[in-house]
This record gives structure tokens, C-alpha cells and sequence, in this order.
């Protein structure tokens, strides 16, 4: 009986695996499959912070974030303008003036919060309402306009901002007198 050896198994072409090299193999296999491990948890922690941030409803405050900048609607010598900026996380504040000649007209603050009960715009208007602030409360909002009533006001009672694109209107309205009173404020974003 002939003995056959490893070397009969193979022909010149075959490749011999040395032992050594099949642990190596293994190994780099194992480091292979927990660097895979790791990518794919974070790449499931990263989608799940992405799916997370796309799914969070935006607050009202947040959906009034068009209304920050400089605003304004100028003619000749006379200039309206509205600025809006951030007061902190859950505010923002507004300056309104009406310029005539290098005068000032008008002056009001508004104050945009948010509270438990919903957002509520804030209002002072100098030389009115005895320096004190006016509260409106906020009765409807969409991605482009916001409508904030207090019909306990003399005048307005009912503020609207309506926003498209790069302009916006601001309009007061309400009972006056006796009688329906509305202004409306046309502005365009210069900031």
C-alpha cells in the first residue's frame, strides 16, 4: 500500500494555507465585525437623532422665527420700521417706531413669549395705556400668520402679522368709538 502525503494532494498551481495565516484571518475577521458593530451603532444613534430633531413639531415661538429682522416701509421723509430680535430662548422683542422728518412719531416695544397658556405679545406704546403694557393673546397661527386679540383694549383689540416671502403686514383693528377701526402697516425685510 503506498502512503500518500500532503504533497501528492497538491499540484504545482495549488496554493498551501500555512496554519498561522488562518489564525491572522480569524483575527482580522473578529476586528472586522467590531468595527462593523461600532459603525452601525452609531449610524443607528445618528439616525435616531435625526429622526428624533425631523419629528419635534416646532413651537409656537419657533414658527414666528420669519418675523426676526429689521422690517421696514419708507417714503420720502416719513420711514416706519420694525425690529425684531431674539430675548433669550423663549422670547423675542420688537422696537416700532414712525419717523417723520427726522421725528419721532411713534414709538411702541412689543415683547413675543412664550408661556404656559401660549404665546402672548406684550406691548408697550409710549405716551399710552398710562406707560403700562398690554397683553394680547395669541387666537391663531400658521407657518405665515399670527393673530393675537384682547377684547378687553380700548384700541386695537386684534393685532395680525401676515408674512410672503420678503414682506410683511402688520394691521390693527378693532372697535373704536363706536365704530370698526383698521390700520394696516406694509413692511419689507431690509435685514
Amino acid at each position: 500500500m503506498t502512503k500518500i502525503t500532503n504533497d501528492d494532494l497538491h499540484t504545482e498551481n495549488d496554493t498551501i494555507i500555512n496554519p498561522i495565516l488562518i489564525g491572522d484571518f480569524f483575527a482580522f475577521l473578529e476586528f472586522k465585525t467590531r468595527v462593523m458593530k461600532r459603525i452601525i451603532g452609531i449610524s443607528l444613534f445618528a439616525g435616531g437623532l435625526i429622526a428624533y430633531s425631523c419629528g419635534k413639531e416646532k413651537t409656537r415661538l419657533e414658527k414666528a422665527e420669519w418675523l426676526l429682522g429689521r422690517w421696514e416701509n419708507c417714503h420720502k421723509n416719513d420711514c416706519f420700521s420694525e425690529t425684531w430680535t431674539k430675548d433669550g430662548a423663549d422670547a423675542y422683542e420688537a422696537n416700532t417706531f414712525l419717523v417723520s422728518e427726522g421725528d419721532t412719531l411713534f414709538s411702541e416695544y412689543s415683547h413675543l413669549e412664550e408661556t404656559g397658556k401660549g404665546l402672548q405679545c406684550v406691548i408697550s406704546v409710549q405716551g399710552q395705556n398710562q406707560e403700562k403694557p398690554v397683553t394680547f393673546k395669541m387666537t391663531k397661527q400658521t407657518e405665515d400668520l399670527m393673530v393675537f386679540e384682547n377684547p378687553e383694549h380700548d384700541f386695537p383689540q386684534v393685532i395680525t402679522y401676515q408674512h410672503k416671502g420678503d414682506s410683511a403686514i402688520a394691521e390693527i383693528s378693532g372697535m373704536q368709538k363706536g365704530k370698526f377701526k383698521k390700520e394696516r402697516f406694509g413692511m419689507k425685510r431690509v435685514k
